[in-house]
This record gives C-alpha cells, structure tokens and sequence, in this order.
C-alpha cells in the first residue's frame, strides 16, 4: 500500500534536509518540496533572516493561489517546507529548445508579457520576474518564487523594477538577437498602460550616464553587463 501525499511528503523531508529544493513524483505527477535556505559564510549578512523570508513566500503563495493567481499550487506546506504542483519547463529552457520556431517562442513569450501586465494592474508584484521564474505548460503561464521584500510602498517603482528584471532576463539571451528583441518590447510597450512604460523610461533615462561609463568595456564584457548594454540601446535607441 502506497503512503498518503502527505506521509509521503515527510519521508522526502527526512531524507532531503536541508536540501533548498527537490523535484518528486507522486502517482504519476511531478511536485516540487522547497525548504529555507542554509545559508553560510558571507551570505548570513547578505541575505538574513531567510526562515522570515522563506514564511513570507509561503503567505504569499498561499494568498495568489486564494485569488486565483498564475502561481504554482500549493499542495502542502509547514514551518520549514512547502510543496508545489510542477508547472512546466522555465521560458529560458523553452527559448532553448531547437524544435521550436520563433513564432512558437515568440507566442509564449506574448503570453508572459500580458500575464505580467496583468498582475501589475491587480497590485501584484513579483519582485524578480526573470524568464527562469516563469514556466509555460500547455498554454498556461504560471509565474513562480515571489521574492519581493522591499520595504517600498510606491507602487510604480515596485511595477518598474519588475519590469527592467523581466527585461533584462531577455537581454541576457543569446539567441534573441536585436530584431527579436525589437519586437518583444514593442510587444510589452504596446500591451501595457502607458503610465508604467513612460515611468520606466523615465527611471533609465535618469540612469544614462551609467551606459557612458561602462561602455569603454563593452569588448570585455560578460552576459551581465552586456545584458546592461542591450537593455539601455534597446529601450532608449532613440535618445542614446
């Protein structure tokens, strides 16, 4: 006889602790068990407090997946672990995968942007919306590992820094080239309210003199910064 979900869940507990995250099968399904961070060394004053951090994500998720939120479901959790149903390959792994065309990334990537927009015009914010924390399964897009801590409350900076993270997540891909690029954003910019457009470039345009000063070593540059670099040509190559 099989072990109930639950039961189940604590076995891998036990022999995964401490483990930060474990993918499992149960009857024919795949899930996700997250438990807080170990930290060590410098990052136990770079990242405190990760057991706070690791409830409030999980309050999180709990209150997305009350609302009806494109977040994995939460199948299970405790103090020191919770359990997601699995939602599919990351949009970086699907960008990755040769048997598809651009019109079929190109559509998953569409339907990343109008999800995003959407939870910005409900007060969501993600925090770090990078395309290796989105998933697309079947045509449903599931946003995952909601890490905004910030202890502003101005909204339409919250909106823009999501926005430069899930843009800049494209910029670091290799294989989207600069037309791809082109239509991705002018994809977003004509999706989006033009008030969270004009904020952001506003913000980057305030940031100019930072482009200047990095691109002497643009020919040294690695994925990081180069992905500075498109960002900024990408959104300002009209004022550059």
């Amino acid at each position: 006889m099989s072990l109930s979900f639950k039961d189940h869940v604590q076995k891998l507990l036990e022999e995964h602790r401490g483990e930060r995250v474990f993918r499992f099968e149960y009857l024919g399904k795949h899930y996700w068990l997250k438990q807080p961070e170990q930290l060590k060394g410098i990052w136990l004053l770079l990242k405190p407090r990760p057991k706070q951090h690791f409830k409030e994500e999980c309050e999180i998720l709990q209150h997305l997946n009350n609302i009806g939120a494109p977040v994995p479901k939460l199948c299970a959790f405790g103090d020191d672990y919770l359990v997601l149903e699995d939602a599919g390959p990351t949009l970086n792994i699907w960008l990755n995968d040769e048997t598809l065309s651009w019109a079929e990334k190109s559509h998953i990537l569409y339907s990343a942007i109008e999800i995003l927009i959407n939870l910005h015009q409900q007060g969501i914010i993600h925090g770090r919306p990078a395309i290796r924390d989105i998933a697309w399964k079947e045509g449903k897009i599931t946003f995952m590992d909601f890490e905004s801590h910030s202890k502003s409350h101005n909204e339409h900076w919250l909106i823009t820094r999501d926005m430069l993270a899930f843009l800049d997540s494209l910029c670091r891909v290799k294989s989207l080239d600069d037309e791809k690029l082109n239509e991705l954003f002018d994809y977003y910019k004509s999706y989006c309210p033009i008030t969270y457009w004009d904020d952001m470039l506003s913000y980057v345009r305030r940031f100019r003199w930072l482009y200047y000063l990095l691109l002497p070593f643009k020919p040294i540059a690695r994925t990081d910064l180069l992905a500075v670099y498109r960002l900024f040509e990408h959104l300002t190559k009209e004022n550059l």
